[in-house]
């Protein structure tokens, strides 16, 4: 299995007067790499931020939804939640991206949005929210010392 690159850091850039921000040219070459000069993107249904990533997320997560029966509510529930909400945008010239304005007030987001790395995906915040976020995602992670494990692989040691 190839190792894909990761989105990693965080980036704060500012949103134009025409509700575009640029995207970090580190995520950009990520998603190019990927295959496209676009990206996809839906509300976090974890926190006010946009959740976003390129071809190789949107892989997975189209595998994580059709992993469950297709005649099952719960395969429903997430093929509405995580792909029937999903938009994909096409990053400009200049490597912004417009995000729709439902995503804009969802994360609310107005003169500066933060991108922040995460793994095989990366969010979008407003720079002050995610400040708090990281601020207890520290806390909860200096409790938790020690969990952080490889997932088991079927079948081997």
């Amino acid at each position: 299995m190839k190792f894909a690159r990761p989105f990693l850091s965080t980036f704060v850039n500012k949103v134009d007067a025409k509700g575009r921000v640029s995207v970090p040219a580190r995520f950009r070459d990520i998603l190019e790499a990927q295959g496209a000069r676009a990206l996809y993107a839906r509300a976090s249904t974890s926190g006010p931020a946009i959740v976003a990533g390129g071809l190789a997320w949107m892989e997975q997560l189209h595998a994580e939804v059709a992993a469950h029966d297709p005649s099952s509510e719960v395969h429903d529930d997430f093929a509405y939640a995580l792909l029937g909400d999903t938009v994909e945008l096409g990053l400009d010239g200049e490597g912004r991206v417009g995000f729709p304005d439902e995503l804009m007030r969802h994360a609310g987001l107005d003169g500066a949005a933060a991108f922040v790395g995460m793994g095989s995906y990366f969010e979008i915040w407003e720079p002050r929210a995610l400040d708090v976020r990281k601020v207890q995602a520290r806390r909860a992670t200096a409790e938790r010392r020690g969990q952080l494990r490889l997932p088991s692989r079927e079948g081997g040691k």
